[in-house]
């Protein structure tokens, strides 16, 4: 049995790590390729900026609580993807 020191084993995980930067990487080409682009206009741009900040503050609202009758809905967010920068 052969034996392994640290600086080969922390020589193996750089490596590791590096492969798999390079994965993520090509993943998210991948995903881009894929998914369209969608065009929003200067108000939906504004208010996917006012949930974006309400998430980071930790603010929500359950499921239930917006399927509730008489409950003001948002304006709904396209499924694809937004490419504004945001």
């Amino acid at each position: 049995m052969t034996q392994v020191n640290l600086d080969q084993v922390y020589a193996e995980v750089k490596r590791l790590r590096i492969e798999l930067k390079s994965i993520e990487k090509s993943l998210d080409s991948l995903v881009e390729s894929l998914i369209p682009v969608e065009k929003i206009s200067p108000e939906e741009e504004k208010e996917l900026r006012e949930i974006e900040k309400e998430m980071e503050q930790g603010k929500y609202v359950t499921l239930e609580e917006v399927m509730k009758p008489g409950v003001k809905k948002r304006a709904r967010v396209p499924r694809t993807a937004v490419k504004k920068g945001i």
